[in-house]
């Protein structure tokens, strides 16, 4: 694909081709390298060689103009001390892409337009957010929302769309995302993918295949037409109902009336999720999410040390697994054996008083931690601890916690559940137990101190797997090269 010399070429146009042509995306191009391959394409003029040299020197300087779209943004997390975007976000910026964040209204009493963090999506239905799902107050909220879509694609021209989260915010962004001409790379590490989408209300109103008269009504009308244009409700005409979306038990590749050409997910448990509510994902890859472990490292405990002093990090809810966790504690001092449990975290107010009920009652050597600051508590928190629960006793869809215990070179002794079963080999890198089974637990506890050398070990390889693959710098680079890998196939496409 190459054009003639005397056929009018802006430095756009001669980059795309340039694109296509080249395997290596420019951030990752020396600038003068380049130039010279651009030297080489056929039938430019030597005007239009220099036009296209300067984009690539410019390109090349500041990598791609990413538009990330997600529910919540730091400082405003809804006490989700979910960094895991802000983290990416800063790091993708140190390479020299250009971001800009678009987020909902969450924590501001006003929107906030302009600069690089826009905070102007209306969120439903989260977050201590009214749950609205009356017609008419659900068509203003996704008109507001897409006319905002449309408005941060116009004014800042992305070359990719990178959706972290659209838990709470309207999943009728994918339809809209699909026909708006910029490749767009969806990031599930939650379960807005897997429940969420079968649960938007605007989705079921028009999409469910109950009987719905005022939807029939205006469908007749032709109305259903134009409001697509507003807020779409569908993929294309033709795609009226989503029977497989509401089925109790969906099939496999089911629902194609939703498309993800380009997405990854948090764990293979994730992505195994959303293959059995029926998307066609089995193509989207897994990259795990990374951490700071630069600011956590510490040296693994010495074998002659002894484990006494057991750490808790979770949202505390009725499965949280703290009650077992501290049930385990009721067990071993039974038996005389010296340990005691530290909680941090906050939830449910009347979980947290039936913890603390029973703590004062069996007078357990058990204390919460005051929660303020998660980044700067949590690395003190672990240097003061010898291991790490992780009590969970429901599918997560990854833990950052055990990750920045064992980077942190504390043994774990966890829960496999969700994302987590691929992280914690048995007797390998940490101690698994069957979830809510506190006799087990306290087994595993006691085998923890009683077998010094195996601890050690266990710490000492899962410290070293943390660094090598999780630390965020590896998990950038894979993010990064999926964002460029993501444009170049649309382009060719």
């Amino acid at each position: 694909m190459f054009y003639e010399a005397n056929e009018p070429s802006s430095a756009c146009r001669l980059w795309r081709i340039f694109m296509v042509e080249t395997s290596t995306p420019p951030s990752k191009r020396n600038a003068r390298t380049i130039v010279l391959e651009l030297a080489q394409v056929k039938g430019t003029q030597a005007f239009c060689k220099k036009l296209v040299a300067a984009e690539a020197i410019r390109l090349a300087s500041r990598g791609l103009k990413i538009l990330v779209i997600t529910n919540l943004f730091p400082p405003h997390h809804a006490g989700t001390f979910d960094l895991r975007c802000e983290a990416a976000v800063n790091n993708l910026k140190l390479r020299g892409h250009q971001v800009r964040v678009l987020t909902s209204t969450h924590g501001m009493h006003l929107p906030q337009q302009g600069g690089e963090v826009e905070r102007r999506l209306l969120l439903n239905g989260v977050y201590d957010h009214e749950l609205v799902t009356n017609y008419n107050d659900l068509k203003k909220i996704e008109v507001e929302n897409h006319a905002v879509l449309r408005d941060a694609i116009a004014q800042f021209t992305p070359e990719v769309v990178h959706i972290f989260s659209l838990f709470g915010i309207s999943k009728s962004f994918l339809f809209h995302l699909r026909h708006c001409g910029v490749p767009t790379v969806y990031d599930v590490a939650d379960n807005w993918l897997t429940l969420e989408v079968k649960n938007d209300p605007w989705l079921r109103w028009w999409n469910h295949p109950a009987m719905n008269m005022p939807r029939k009504a205006l469908e007749l009308s032709g109305q259903r037409n134009s409001i697509d244009d507003l807020a779409p409700t569908r993929l294309m005409k033709g795609y009226d109902r989503m029977p497989e979306l509401y089925g109790a038990n969906p099939l496999l590749n089911s629902l194609n009336a939703f498309r993800f050409e380009r997405i990854y997910f948090a764990s293979p448990w994730l992505k195994e999720s959303a293959e059995l509510a029926g998307f066609q994902v089995g193509h989207g890859e897994v990259i795990y999410p990374g951490i700071a472990a630069q600011t956590l490292v510490n040296e693994v405990k010495p074998a002659s040390e002894s484990v006494e002093k057991f750490l808790v990090v979770t949202s505390l809810h009725k499965r949280s697994g703290v009650l077992t966790a501290v049930k385990a504690i009721q067990q071993l001092r039974k038996s005389n054996v010296r340990a005691s449990l530290s909680i941090y975290g906050k939830g449910d107010s009347s979980h947290v008083a039936e913890l603390r009920s029973l703590i004062a009652l069996q007078q357990l050597p058990v204390e919460f931690l005051n929660v303020s600051n998660l980044v700067r508590d949590l690395p003190a928190v672990y240097r003061r601890h010898d291991a790490l629960l992780y009590t969970s006793e429901e599918p997560e869809p990854f833990s950052l916690t055990v990750l920045e215990a064992m980077a942190a070179g504390l043994p774990v002794v966890g829960t496999a559940l969700g994302g987590t079963r691929e992280l914690l080999r048995h007797g390998e890198n940490a101690f698994t137990y069957t979830p809510g089974e506190a006799y087990e637990l306290a087994m595993r506890i006691q085998e923890l101190r009683l077998s010094p050398a195996l601890r050690t070990q266990m710490a000492e390889t899962a410290q070293g797997e943390v660094l090598s693959d999780f630390n965020e710098t590896v998990v950038t680079d894979r993010i990064e090269a999926f964002l460029e890998t993501s444009l170049q196939s649309w382009q060719q496409s």
